[in-house]
């Protein structure tokens, strides 16, 4: 995807780092240093929370620059605001949103299927079918972008990022006309006039999904398979390792999944009495297709999700497409037990890395309510604070990024119980993402809980990558950090550096931050994580590169 992606001319990459979307932006990064550029080399920037990242790439476009950014699943609702404008005023240069879904929620807070947010924002979403066609997938993102004046979403899962396959250059940058980048306005006064542009454009790019070489046929038959994205990779895999042969089962394989290629469907689709819809997440494909097929008068049978051919929970494995396939050809249940069934395990069940600055400040905590008689209520953001097995299981709610403070703002001014202690327990990352208005929001409500910001220098979860107090940006270059402590402190926070691990020190800090009484008392914590880069004159390095546990 990086690859194509580079090889359209991309000039901005930008997002907010997460799994699976950040490898994009990573090896982008590297072709940066190793391959000689189309154009002008991209610039790359660690946003800090995908609203701003794609807001910014709108700003690129307006410079006439192509964009690129990269977000988890998600992050996708978080920029939703900003592309639900997007898609009415439209962009001067192409904008391709690299979206990483995580079905059985791998690495994430939940399982969901992004590409609602496509159909409700009407914006075009294409879906690679493998390795091997992402790089053409992705130049046509960019040129469908071009064309048609809209930010293009690529999904993706998990699997599609951790898969390997031989790959074709891409070639030749896209082109794309210039167009007037102001006035860039969506209000009232033109949304009605934008909407029935926008509903057009939708309607041309369904009808050019007819010719489009990103969708696949093979095979014939009165009973067919259609596979959506990465899903048509797994489904030769199956074939593969069951032997069956390729050209019984008619096989569809859809790019284009929204909006439906309806032409492309009527055609391929005369003469099968069975379709089996194969697709990662939710049953999206297979609801259009029925609906579809009543409008249009198709008489087939639609199956899938929807009807309990496959799991609507979790990702697809290959044993539960190849029992979803048993419903069309003969395969020996043997043949089906062997095939790989990985499932996600429930529960918190992890430990943290080596030399991970967290047990210290949450053995202080225990120690503290425990000798006090406190129960400690902690709310905590998505991050390595939430994976704590046995002993530091003390997290009592998590939801969202930001949410911590919210939550516990709200249940310390609420409910008041004078044996409990409210915590808020956040990361410096998410501090800049989404803490930052709660806090400020806390304080001016006078909400009596102690805040715990962790400063370990980076975005520790997810690879290290810099935030606005890290001190350089996405490239390595020094820039001037944000002192978190400042930041609070000019909301009326009173607060305490600890920049120790040292048990007493600790213990006396979070005494300390647990008296907060008529407004927040703040201990920024400042340990950095051994797995989190640090500057050298040789280039970003980590202090440590075994032991690790938590995240990626």
């Amino acid at each position: 995807m990086a690859w194509g992606a580079w090889a359209a001319g991309v000039r901005f990459v930008t997002g907010y780092p997460g799994t699976p979307s950040k490898g994009v932006f990573v090896a982008l990064q590297r072709l940066k240093a190793t391959r000689p550029p189309f154009r002008q080399p991209p610039v790359f920037h660690w946003a800090p929370n995908e609203k701003i990242a794609l807001e910014m790439a709108l700003g690129a476009t307006l410079a006439g620059w192509p964009a690129l950014v990269c977000v988890k699943s998600v992050g996708a609702n978080v920029l939703l605001d900003a592309l639900m404008t997007a898609n009415l005023s439209g962009v001067p240069a192409p904008l391709v949103i690299a979206l990483g879904d995580d079905p059985s929620a791998w690495t994430s807070q939940n399982e969901q299927d992004s590409r609602w947010l496509a159909l409700m924002a009407e914006v075009p979403l294409l879906e690679p079918l493998g390795v091997e066609e992402a790089p053409w997938l992705m130049r046509e993102a960019f040129r469908l972008s071009a064309e048609f004046a809209l930010p293009v979403i690529v999904r993706f899962p998990k699997a599609f990022a951790q898969a390997q396959g031989a790959l074709r250059e891409a070639s030749d940058p896209v082109s794309w006309p210039e167009r007037p980048s102001l006035p860039s306005i969506a209000s009232g006064g033109n949304a009605l006039r934008l909407h029935a542009e926008l509903h057009r454009k939708m309607k041309a790019i369904a009808e050019a999904g007819r010719d489009s070489p990103l969708n696949r046929l093979r095979g014939g038959g009165p009973m067919a398979l259609l596979a959506v994205g990465f899903c048509a990779t797994k489904v030769r895999e199956v074939e593969e390792r069951l032997g069956l042969d390729p050209e019984a089962l008619f096989l569809l394989a859809l790019a284009t999944s929204s909006p439906l290629p309806h032409r492309w469907l009527a055609e391929s689709l005369r003469g099968v009495e069975r379709l089996l819809v194969v697709e990662e997440g939710e049953p999206i494909v297979e609801t259009l297709l029925r609906s579809w097929a009543h409008r249009e008068g198709w008489p087939g049978q639609v199956e899938g999700k929807g009807t309990g051919a496959l799991p609507q929970e979790g990702e697809l494995t290959l044993r539960s497409i190849g029992q979803a396939l048993g419903r069309f050809v003969d395969i020996p249940e043997e043949a089906l037990e062997a095939l790989p069934d990985p499932q996600r395990p429930q529960g918190l069940a992890l430990r943290f890395c080596e030399d991970c600055p967290y047990p210290p400040l949450l053995e202080a905590l225990m120690t503290v309510c425990r000798t006090s008689g406190m129960e400690p209520v902690v709310a905590a953001d998505p991050g390595c604070a939430v994976v704590a097995g046995p002993p530091y299981e003390v997290v009592r709610i998590k939801h969202s990024m930001g949410g911590s403070v919210n939550f516990i703002a709200a249940l310390a001014k609420l409910e008041g119980n004078p044996r409990r202690r409210y915590i808020a327990l956040v990361g410096d990352s998410d501090f800049f993402h989404g803490a930052l208005l709660g806090i400020l929001n806390a304080a001016h409500w006078r909400a009596p809980i102690a805040l715990f910001v962790v400063d370990n220098g980076g975005a520790a979860f997810t690879g290290g990558q810099p935030h606005l107090g890290s001190g350089f940006d996405a490239e390595g270059h020094p820039m001037p950090p944000l002192s978190i402590e400042a930041l609070l402190r000019a909301a009326g926070i009173p607060t305490q550096v600890v920049a120790s691990q040292e048990a007493q020190e600790l213990r006396r800090a979070v005494a300390w931050s647990l008296e907060a009484q008529g407004g927040p008392r703040a201990l920024v914590y400042r340990e950095p994580c051994p797995f989190v880069p640090l500057w050298t004159p040789e280039g970003l390095k980590p202090r440590k590169t075994e032991g690790k546990i938590v995240g990626e």
